[in-house]
């Protein structure tokens, strides 16, 4: 009995792993593709995210319910949707999976990017090409010139200036909050619009496509441990070292314990504010 149930185990891990490598590798490679190839498509960009979170869901969905998300994972642990005993090996096989997608990406792009970049030192386009920094490079250059990494200087304090990290954290927060709201509330089989065939619409396109259109500019859009985790491990055997990692501890005070906050508060909102009303909504209806 033991054997079955840890290989049930290893099953929804696994699938945690497949589901994160396509999200990031839809996800991520329109990025790095978009850079390299110096023909930024922000459209493009958009829809391959959304996509890859559609794809992700429907190929492992029905195994491990297609968390490919730390945050998700959590909110679920803490909420009892999940045993705790599967929360580390949950998120650790969603970060490996994200690194494996990130290594097929330096696989196919690396003999260009170590052209922009030389390691050891990574800067800031090409780090955010992988992974998220705040403020995006991609938007806010100015802020991100090769003498800012890893030396600092004036630049560090007119970027504090212009984009504090409680801005960054506060976004991240409340996008987090929201793709955990609509992910329980299209799950949910109490919620009239519950349909396991939409569902997976409903997130990547309903609301991971239009969050970029505005978010992603100023964060990078993460609300995902797993996708800046993973590619970080993949460059950092790839060879880079130091560099646009961590830039003013970003990964903790914005991408780290806001994104977890807010999807735990997002998930609770829906338990104890929504979904009481709408059962309520039920039992009158019935009378």
């Amino acid at each position: 009995m033991a054997s079955v149930v840890l290989k049930d185990a290893l099953w929804r891990y696994f699938a945690e792993f497949i589901g994160t490598f396509i999200l990031i590798l839809f996800g991520d490679g329109a990025v790095v593709a978009s850079l390299l190839t110096s023909t930024p498509n922000y459209g493009f960009i958009m829809i391959s995210w959304g996509f890859g979170v559609v794809l992700a869901i429907y190929t492992v969905g029905a195994i491990s319910g297609a968390h490919i998300n730390p945050n998700v994972t959590l909110a679920f642990a803490v909420t009892k949707r999940l045993k705790w005993v599967d929360v580390i090996p949950y998120i650790l096989f969603q970060t490996l999976g994200a690194a494996a997608a990130a290594g097929v990406l330096l696989a196919w792009w690396g003999s260009v990017i170590t052209r922009i970049d030389t390691p050891p030192q990574l800067y800031a386009n090409v780090g955010a090409a992988f992974f998220t920094e705040y403020p995006n490079p991609s938007f806010w250059g100015q802020y991100w010139p090769k003498t800012l990494l890893p030396n600092g200087g004036e630049l560090y304090s007119q970027v504090n200036q212009v984009f504090p990290l409680w801005k960054g954290a506060f976004a991240e927060a409340l996008m987090t909050f929201l793709l955990l709201l609509i992910v329980v509330a299209v799950t949910d089989t109490d919620s009239p619009f519950y349909s396991q065939f939409l569902a997976p619409w409903a997130i990547g396109i309903g609301y991971v496509m239009p969050f970029l259109l505005f978010e992603a500019q100023l964060t990078g859009g993460m609300i995902n441990e797993a996708r800046s985790w993973g590619p970080m491990l993949a460059l950092y055997l790839f060879g880079y070292k130091t560099g646009a990692f961590n830039f003013r501890g970003e990964y903790f005070f914005v991408y780290g314990i806001p994104d977890f906050i807010g999807g735990i508060l997002g998930v609770l909102f829906w338990d104890y504010v929504l979904k009481p009303y709408l059962r309520m909504l039920k039992t009158n209806n019935k009378r």
